[in-house]
């Protein structure tokens, strides 16, 4: 994939690669439009403990936030389908994953629905890429084993 021009012929040869980018790729954009209506819903946490009025304000603030670190998350993982061609490319994934999977997680127990949803595509695509790797790490080892013989 060349870094000069990206055309949509080279979007949709990157999708049609394989299968799995798309089913990915529609997940993620649902989620970050559940992320977006969801900011609309007022955190039930902070009703009870601020007593807020009616009407309840739009936090577009942690909408935004959100939304920035689901691009970042994406462009991470693309650049490393892109640019990595070894067997670690998904256990580099993972750990990526796992990052942003930290930080978001330490605050879900009085989340916004928003940030609950961010928190939920971050733990999906966790398991996503914890079972790619596992079935990575048993062929491999199904491999080592079975070549000897």
């Amino acid at each position: 994939m060349s870094t000069k021009k990206v055309s949509m012929r080279t979007v949709t040869s990157y999708f049609k690669a394989q299968k799995l980018r798309i089913f990915f790729a529609i997940l993620w954009a649902l989620f970050v439009g559940l992320i977006i209506t969801l900011g609309f819903e007022p955190n039930p946490h902070e009703l009870q403990m601020l007593d807020a009025p009616e009407p309840h304000s739009y936090d577009i603030e942690l909408v935004v936030i959100l939304v920035v670190a689901m691009l970042f998350h994406l462009s991470f993982l693309v650049t490393i389908d892109v640019y990595m061609r070894s067997r670690w490319k998904f256990f580099t994934m993972l750990i990526i994953t796992t990052l942003f999977l930290l930080c978001f997680g330490m605050v879900a127990m009085h989340a916004p629905p928003s940030l609950g949803f961010m928190v939920f595509w971050t733990f999906l695509s966790f398991l996503l890429f914890l079972v790619i790797c596992f079935c990575q790490a048993c062929s491999f080892f199904l491999r080592c084993v079975f070549r000897r013989t």
